[in-house]
């Protein structure tokens, strides 16, 4: 039995889809780049804020990058919770895992996800949170996973890290922890299996079906 399940954020705890397009297109106002369809910005989820914003702005714009992910964060800030709801299923979930310990970890910033958690009345379901921090290195490294593991006090043979990106399974394997993919999340699921994940949920029932 595990008794540390660390839980990626986004497209794994909540869906914030939604709010991180309203985020980029405002970001690309802001420089007077043209807008994205919120379908494309979605495919470009998960593999850290420079690779959304660089592919949002394209190459004809990389030049803006910098400052685009600036802008990003501050524009998205004042949205995070406009249409961010935990998916169905995820709250009775966590219910279901009460005595053992959980913990969030991911390439988010720490404020961002503070701010999503509390709104969402999430925060206090887990014993550590960690986002990312000035000098922080992201996913797939496995730094801030490894934080969330050292907070809790959990042994690495008994924690699980649950997302839905091919940087939460290479960061728990870095790590020396297990891992479990979620099918229901923004990641691309062949590529997300071709990093070979120690478990696989394809609903979010099936994390309980897993773990409990």
């Amino acid at each position: 039995m595990f008794e540390l399940l660390i839980f990626d954020l986004d497209g794994t705890l909540v869906d914030s889809r939604r709010d991180i397009a309203t985020g980029v297109n405002l970001m690309l106002d802001d420089l007077g780049v043209p807008n994205r369809e919120p379908e494309l910005i979605y495919t470009y989820i998960g593999g850290g804020v420079h690779n959304l914003v660089l592919k949002s702005l394209t190459q004809e714009h990389a030049d803006k990058l910098e400052g685009g992910v600036e802008l990003f964060w501050a524009r998205y800030k004042e949205h995070a919770l406009n249409t961010t709801l935990p998916y169905p299923g995820v709250e009775s979930m966590l219910d279901g895992f009460k005595g053992r310990m959980l913990a969030v970890a991911t390439n988010k910033p720490y404020e961002h996800t503070m701010l999503i958690l509390d709104g969402l009345g999430l925060k206090g379901r887990f014993a550590s949170i960690q986002g990312w921090r000035l000098g922080l290195t992201v996913k797939p490294d496995p730094q801030i996973v490894l934080l969330a593991l050292n907070e809790a006090g959990a042994h690495k043979d008994k924690t699980v890290m649950i997302g839905d990106s091919t940087s939460d399974v290479l960061a728990a394997r870095a790590a020396g922890i297990k891992s479990c993919a979620v099918g229901y999340g923004y990641g691309a699921r062949e590529k997300v299996m071709e990093s070979k994940p120690d478990y696989f949920a394809e609903k979010v029932e099936d994390i309980e079906r897993l773990f409990l």
